[in-house]
């Protein structure tokens, strides 16, 4: 299906239009046919290729004519219409007993099921050279868009937030060191909003019962506009963070929340969720002059998962197509809600249907994977899944088959979780190939 849609440029007030990714989330030439959608095997990177004869023809007649902007797709100068392939990413030094940022945070060393093979991953904080060692190694798997963990202003107190429960050092300090560093290695950056243990996005969206519209979001968004896209001290901060497309062709900044489900809506209401989304971007331009628009982590229907109200695919979708303020659906491990003891199969065959459900709403979904899960230490009696070839060929034909809009890896560095793209002790660099080998898949379809 075609979602190609002629962009409007627009200037709201002299403001920046921008937009964020929930999950509570290549600059390519037009063809003279479309890419026919792709089977269900390994596309290797050298089978990418582009064809670049209409372009040429066109510069050699002086004529050129800027591509429509396409919902989901990154609207950077460079990047306009990449499909995004992201990985969630925890900034920061190891929680390793050292304080290098504003709060100490109790060690979680002992609680890794995965380890990194090169210290240099823990060791963020301690060099410029790990951080761009760090974010190097990203962009040659084909990551465009760091999705960034953030678990709140910079002005909570060190008792709140990312000291007591985000698994590395992920203080608002070290993601001014990510921003610096994705200037430099050429990558976005895409905030994406934790839950944390005095907060969720589940317990105030769309609004509180006062009606105050999800005040403690918006707090979030406008603390990240405020230090990186109107922070007089690093003007090219604006720069990194990542824009996307809307449904209308207008290009927005991107933040990720996780786990979109809302404990403030009654069952069935489809069409109250999807209109919360353009109510939170109306809040947060009301506040700060930027606006704003999502992508959606949909926690699944009858599951383990959180909230009272949770979105179906067939019964939601039809109104989040609709939502100026929905970028599309971005998931995070949604196997994980699953009730019950399934096998892996069952697994298989659950996230395929998720999947599908989902890529056929017409909303842009970017198909997420992981190489399993193991976080029986942090978690224990947690559910343990995948690492096994069985596992990773199923989601490499889910890539195949339902990574049309782009592709999220989950995570990149989720040690106490056993989720690492990274080459780690246990099983070598496997994983960090299985993500460049699905990078290429994606990009082969432009």
């Amino acid at each position: 299906m075609s979602r190609t849609i002629a962009l409007g440029k627009k200037q709201v007030n002299g403001f920046f239009c921008i937009g964020f990714v929930v999950l509570i989330a290549a600059c390519n030439f037009p063809t003279s046919t479309p890419t026919p959608p792709l089977q269900s095997r390994k596309v290797t990177a050298t089978e990418h290729r582009f064809d670049f004869s209409e372009t040429a023809a066109l510069v050699e007649t002086g004529i050129t004519t800027p591509e429509p902007g396409i919902w989901g797709r990154l609207a950077n100068p460079g990047f306009e219409n990449q499909r995004i392939i992201t990985t969630l990413f925890f900034s920061g030094q190891a929680r390793d007993g050292s304080e290098r940022y504003e709060c100490r945070a109790d060690p979680n060393l002992s609680l890794y099921t995965v380890h990194p093979s090169d210290e240099r991953h823990l060791n963020w904080s301690v060099t410029q050279a790990n951080r761009t060692f760090a974010l190097t190694q990203m962009t040659q798997a084909g990551i465009n868009v760091v999705t960034m963990s953030s678990w709140g202003e910079d002005f909570l107190p060190c008792g709140t937030g990312w000291s007591l429960i985000a698994p590395m050092q992920t203080a608002p300090g070290s993601q001014d060191e990510l921003f610096t560093a994705a200037l430099e290695e050429h990558l976005l950056v895409m905030p994406l909003i934790e839950s944390r243990n005095d907060w969720a996005f589940r317990d105030e969206f769309p609004r509180l019962r006062d009606g105050r519209v999800a005040p403690g979001t918006v707090s979030q968004i406008a603390n990240l506009i405020e230090r990186y896209l109107q922070n007089d001290s690093h003007p090219e901060w604006a720069e990194a963070w990542a824009k996307v497309y809307d449904h209308n062709g207008e290009a927005r900044f991107a933040v990720s929340i996780i786990h979109a489900s809302s404990n403030e809506l009654s069952y069935g209401d489809h069409a109250g969720y999807a209109a919360g989304f353009d109510l939170l971007a109306e809040e947060v331009f009301d506040l700060t002059g930027v606006q704003v628009g999502f992508f959606i982590d949909p926690l699944p229907p009858n599951s383990n998962a959180p909230g009272e109200f949770k979105p179906y695919p067939e019964k939601t979708g039809p109104s989040l197509i609709e939502t100026d303020a929905i970028l599309g659906i971005q998931s995070f491990i949604p196997e994980i809600w699953i009730s019950g003891n399934p096998t892996e199969s069952q697994q298989i065959d659950w996230k395929r249907d998720f999947s599908q459900r989902w890529s056929k709403t017409g909303v842009p979904f970017l198909m997420d994977v992981s190489p399993g899960y193991d976080a029986n230490i942090v978690f224990p009696g947690s559910i343990q899944y995948g690492f096994s070839s069985t596992w990773l060929q199923a989601l490499t034909e889910m890539v195949a088959d339902f990574g049309e809009d782009g592709l999220m890896f989950n995570s990149w560095n989720g040690y106490t979780e056993g989720i690492a793209a990274v080459s780690i002790r246990e099983f070598g660099d496997q994983y960090y190939q299985w993500l460049h080998e699905l990078s290429a898949m994606v990009r082969s379809r432009e």
